[in-house]
């Protein structure tokens, strides 16, 4: 019997409207009922991900920042925190600012970036959020982020990234959430390690979670997981990786999987 659930926001739990049809809500509702544990498992920012998770009622700690932080969304401090080491933190910002790129950082549930661009506001987390902008962050003493990400057109965002890979991949984790971003985590760092840390916490085994995704950020919790569950609208790598392939796409792909397997 499966008894956790974890899901993926954006292109999973999510409509393209952002929001979450009454169907797939009353599910999660059930199931919370019944004692299945359910979770969100997402690159966003605490702040976007606690406001979802409080409005389907999910009182779980939540996996954000692509497993960076592990955090109930009403608790001032996280379970854990898996920010960037300050010196490498540094180093990615000068390699990505010296080269042009579009830089975004993360510190106390605020958005920090150089300048208020085009690049800020097509990022859904940045509606709703505190945005801040520090002129050249080359210059500016920073706090550790959980995660630092660069955006740029869907022509140039996996060359970037292969350069990422090559001049920081020893060091950090380097994944992809959609076809226009890079997303950068400390090494060691990924959503399948913050899932075997809730697991620790309610002595839940790896072959009784559900996970679903549609990315490559969910690639290692869907290999994890013991089901792990591509929607019908995520990226062909990932469904060649997942036990099962929904016929549906996005928050219907989720009901899809609620209803099999639970």
């Amino acid at each position: 019997m499966y008894k956790l659930l974890a899901l993926d926001m954006d292109g999973t739990l999510l409509m393209p409207d952002l929001s979450i049809p009454d169907a797939v809500r009353k599910r999660i509702t059930e199931l919370q009922s019944a004692g299945v544990i359910v979770t969100l498992a997402t690159g966003r920012m605490f702040a976007t991900a606690a406001r979802y998770a409080r409005d389907l009622g999910i009182t779980a700690p939540i996996i954000c920042y692509n497993g960076a932080m592990l955090r109930k969304a009403d608790d001032a401090e996280p379970v854990f925190c898996q920010p960037f080491d300050i010196k490498i933190q540094q180093q990615v910002i000068d390699f990505c600012m010296d080269r042009g790129w579009y830089v975004q950082l993360y510190n106390n549930d605020r958005i920090i970036v150089s300048r208020l661009t085009h690049n800020l506001s097509s990022d859904p987390d940045s509606h709703g959020n505190i945005c801040i902008a520090l002129g050249d962050l080359r210059q500016r003493e920073l706090l550790p982020s959980p995660k630092i990400m660069t955006r740029a057109r869907e022509s140039e965002i996996k060359d970037r990234t292969a350069i990422l890979q090559e001049h920081f991949g020893d060091r950090l984790f380097i994944t992809q959430s959609n076809s226009r971003l890079a997303e950068m985590m400390m090494k060691g760092v990924c959503k399948s390690a913050a899932l075997q840390s809730l697991c620790s916490i309610y002595g839940i085994k790896q072959e009784e979670v559900v996970v679903c995704g549609d990315s490559g950020n969910d690639l290692d919790m869907v290999r994890w997981a013991g089901k792990g569950c591509a929607m019908a609208n995520g990226m062909p790598h990932l469904k060649d990786n997942a036990d099962y392939v929904c016929t549906e796409s996005n928050s219907f792909g989720v009901l899809e999987v609620m209803n099999k397997f639970f």
